[in-house]
């Protein structure tokens, strides 16, 4: 139902919905229009004081500045980790001249692509892009596009990550051929589910008579390999690159952005890459008790090893925000997700809390009783927005009711153990391009600073490539059990 009345105009709904638990003490700290409640978390002034100290004693903000200032931090690899300069605007910024260069050229690209200039080798303007990348050349692009997406767009932007052929043939079947650009993203091109998509999809393509030097109209690719476009038979302008300095999780502000550039313009892509960057520059100059990121990667430290808090469950309060939760999954948990410390030595104590969730309205009635009566000790963020997206206020009366009595319900257990739940609340004042920018730098802050406090990398995933290399071994089996069941039936 729409809005029919003035008492049900979308005015006054900030009032209506306001949290009624007046006894507890606030402790809410804002920054980038971003407002985060502390106060069901279990800390009193003399935690947070000793928190701070922890800070210092791991030279917290002084790391994360070495970090934006491109010292070596992904020791395995010897490398900088500089996402930050990806989506920052200053010349003072590492790379800036080589990042600014070549996000021009995404950005004159993406233009001549919405504007039908680009177009296909038969002369069809771009109605569909595939982007076919896996891990971090996937989940950032698919949360910020989940997120902005406006409600009819002239270009489809479709997702082929896992090497399943049910997806492979939906999507495919959605898709012309002559009007669908093909958009390869791999850090380093030897990721065998990207390769083996790309692979099936160049033959779709062939299959619809675009074969040779046509090719170069349908395909373009992204990639840290300068010889990507080359084993891809494209010329070196269909490249669009990003550095080794840049970790996949965290590449989603440069090219990896593309089809979400592509997809939503210059203008709103610049304001999502601005809303990052304000929370950079946030997270560099703020204290510690009042640094959004510092004070959440403090208490999540807390939970997981002092409160033995078993994992972290991200609920969002608006559909948009559904793809946070996957995002935030591989972000965590991949740069987290060590056995060693950053000198190689055995850790014997958590390193970070595994990451779940889903949308939190929908939680309710799934898994919020296991939240609210079960035996387990659980880290929660609740997420929502302070002005709706859509026209229909009932709708956002009843959502964000649902998420605020949910940050009540959650905490006040009803059974008598030592198990307990910690809970923190997330509003944007809007969720806009420059918000989204804003929360998802926010995470990745709060990410890298605690590696910091467990002492180890969050910028390589050795059980990843170990994973990867076990895969193509078990691949060549299987392969040559084939040819040899094939031959013994000759």
């Amino acid at each position: 139902m729409a809005i029919k009345s003035k008492d049900d105009s979308l005015d006054t709904l900030t009032a209506e919905v306001n949290p009624r638990d007046a006894d507890r003490q606030p402790y809410v700290v804002k920054a980038c229009g971003i407002s985060v409640d502390f106060s069901r978390q279990r800390v009193s002034a003399e935690i947070l004081s000793s928190l701070a100290r922890l800070a210092d004693e791991r030279n917290l903000l002084a790391s994360h500045r070495k970090m934006a200032a491109g010292e070596i931090v992904n020791t395995s690899e010897g490398r900088a980790a500089l996402h930050m300069s990806l989506r920052a605007f200053s010349p003072k910024a590492p790379h800036f001249e080589e990042v600014s260069a070549e996000r021009s050229r995404l950005y004159e690209f993406a233009r001549r692509v919405r504007c039908g200039e680009w177009r296909g080798c038969r002369g069809h303007r771009i109605k569909s892009v595939i982007n076919i990348g896996i891990g971090g050349s996937a989940v950032g692009p698919q949360c910020v596009w989940h997120a902005l997406r406006p409600a009819v767009s002239d270009i489809d932007i479709h997702f082929l990550s896992a090497v399943d052929g049910v997806l492979l043939e939906r999507i495919l079947s959605s898709c012309e051929a002559k009007s669908t650009l093909v958009i390869v993203s791999s850090k380093s091109f030897t990721t065998r589910e990207t390769n083996v998509n790309a692979d099936a999809v160049d033959q779709w393509l062939l299959e619809n008579g675009i074969v040779g030097a046509d090719r170069a109209k349908h395909i373009v690719v992204v990639s840290a390999n300068p010889k990507a476009a080359e084993i891809f038979g494209l010329p070196e302008e269909n490249l669009f690159k990003f550095w080794n300095w840049v970790g996949g999780r965290f590449s989603v502000w440069g090219a990896i952005g593309l089809p979400v550039l592509i997809g939503l313009g210059e203008e709103i892509f610049t304001e999502f890459l601005r809303g990052a960057e304000e929370m950079d520059r946030h997270s560099l100059s703020a204290p510690v008790l009042e640094n959004l990121p510092a004070l959440l990667a403090l208490l999540e430290y807390r939970n997981a090893v002092e409160l033995d808090v078993g994992s972290l469950c991200v609920l969002p309060y608006d559909e948009r925000l559904n793809m946070i939760v996957p995002w935030l999954q591989q972000l965590e948990m991949e740069s987290l997700g060590k056995s060693s410390d950053i000198d190689g030595k055995p850790i014997t104590h958590r390193t970070g809390l595994p990451v779940w969730g889903g949308n939190g309205d929908e939680a309710q009635h799934s898994f919020g009783q296991w939240l609210r009566e079960g035996t387990g000790s659980t880290a929660i963020d609740v997420i929502w927005p302070e002005i709706p997206g859509h026209r229909f206020a009932p709708h956002y009366r009843c959502l964000v009711s649902n998420a605020k009595a949910q940050c009540e319900a959650l905490v006040t257990r009803p059974c008598a153990s030592d198990k307990f739940n910690v809970l923190t609340a997330l509003t944007l004042d809007a969720l806009v391009p420059r918000r989204i920018g804003a929360l998802m730098a926010l995470y990745e802050h709060k990410t890298t600073m605690l590696a910091t406090l467990f002492d180890v990398n969050a910028f390589d995933q050795p059980g990843v490539e170990y994973g990867k290399k076990l895969s193509r071994e078990v691949e060549r089996e299987v392969v040559s059990e084939r040819r040899h069941e094939e031959c013994s039936a000759v």
